[in-house]
């Protein structure tokens, strides 16, 4: 908070590092809101959940914790699926999933992307933006190879799939509206000319105008 004061631009939102099976700090918390508020701050929530194959397991619990603080992401949410009045509740209240495919992947979540649940939360209107996870230790060398993995493991999958990826990416940020205005205006150039380079290269050039 003493940071966010001096600092404003630099704090996004809160997380917790460490064990995601152990969210027992609802007390704390609650009291970071209310102090907050005392100092006319505004540190957004954006909480680890539901990393998990378990069902009703500590990390999948801790998807309840997390909306009832009221977080504005939650990481991963892999075991969301499962929970489809969670679901409502983060359609309702346009909580951003953070969706990490290849990471998923590499922690044996899912043994593939067609076994992985986006699509699951993808038809129940939930906002998704997808994510690298930790690319450093990993050795993921870019986001777009999670976006490639996403966009070839359904045959349901559009440009328009992917046009939506990547505006919830920006819709869901921490920027300011100022500088969310900023990013969709480079989106819609670049947008623009993806889609063109697309229609000259494999469809009818005519449709490219």
């Amino acid at each position: 908070m003493a940071i966010a004061q001096e600092f404003p631009h630099l704090i996004a939102g809160f997380d917790l590092v460490g064990a995601e099976d152990s969210l027992k700090l609802a007390e704390p918390l609650l009291k970071f809101i209310e102090r907050q508020k005392e100092l006319g701050l505004h540190i957004p929530f954006m909480f680890h959940a539901g990393e998990t194959l378990g069902d009703g397991s500590p990390a999948d619990m801790n998807l309840y914790d997390a909306i009832l603080l009221g977080t504005k992401r939650i990481g991963h949410g892999f075991s969301l699926y499962k929970h489809p009045r969670l679901m409502e509740l983060c359609k309702e209240r346009e909580i951003c999933i953070e969706v990490c495919p290849i990471s998923n992947e590499i922690l044996r979540l899912c043994g593939s992307m067609p076994m992985h649940p986006l699509p699951a939360l993808m038809n129940q209107g939930l906002h998704v933006a997808l994510c690298s996870d930790d690319p450093s230790i990993f050795g993921n060398m870019g986001l777009s190879f999670d976006f490639f993995q996403v966009f070839v493991a359904s045959e349901v999958n559009t440009l328009a799939t992917l046009r939506e990826f990547v505006w919830d990416s920006i819709r869901f940020s921490s920027l300011s509206d100022d500088e969310k205005s900023r990013a969709y205006g480079m989106l819609e150039l670049q947008w623009s000319k993806f889609i063109h380079y697309i229609l000259t290269t494999y469809g009818n050039v005519e449709d490219a105008h």
